[in-house]
């Protein structure tokens, strides 16, 4: 039995739906990763096309440029954040006396960063010259806190 999703259902439930973050941790690391890119990767096109449009220049050597370029710095920004995010909430995990696997909570690090990943990525179309990492580390930390507090409240749950 396959139990994977598609990449538009994980996006839309990322955003909203507590729930399913335990599922998708379970689908494994690699299956993160792709999502992280794929992700980054649409949303480095939609930043490029208003740069593009903001400087007047489309010239199609200048738009891949500038899709490399922008795809290249949000995934490798997006990895290491998520990794500061990862440890933070290992020590969240700790204090909520639960033990959790540090590469599966790097991958429900990745699929709870779309919402913050997203509002990220608005806020710097329009306003491109400041960044927004510290919005994104605490809006994507507290999403994984509150995950946690689920999945814990969860497994009381079927134990009692």
């Amino acid at each position: 039995m396959d139990h994977r999703t598609n990449f538009l259902k994980k996006v839309i439930t990322s955003i909203y739906d507590i729930k399913v973050f335990s599922k998708y941790a379970k689908e494994g690391f690699f299956r993160s990763i792709s999502y992280a890119m794929l992700l980054t990767l649409i949303l480095a096109i939609i930043r490029s096309a208003f740069a593009v449009y903001r400087n007047n220049n489309f010239e199609l050597n200048f738009f891949t440029s500038t899709i490399i370029t922008n795809f290249g710095m949000s995934f490798l920004n997006l990895l290491f954040d998520c990794l500061i995010v990862s440890v933070v909430s290992s020590l969240f995990a700790i204090f909520m006396r639960m033990v959790v696997k540090h590469i599966a909570l790097y991958s429900l690090t990745l699929y709870a960063a779309t919402l913050p990943l997203m509002v990220q990525i608005i806020l710097e179309i329009f306003n491109p010259n400041m960044s927004f990492d510290t919005m994104f580390i605490v809006g994507t930390l507290t999403y994984v806190i509150l995950i946690l507090k689920y999945i814990k409240d969860e497994i009381i749950k079927k134990l009692t």
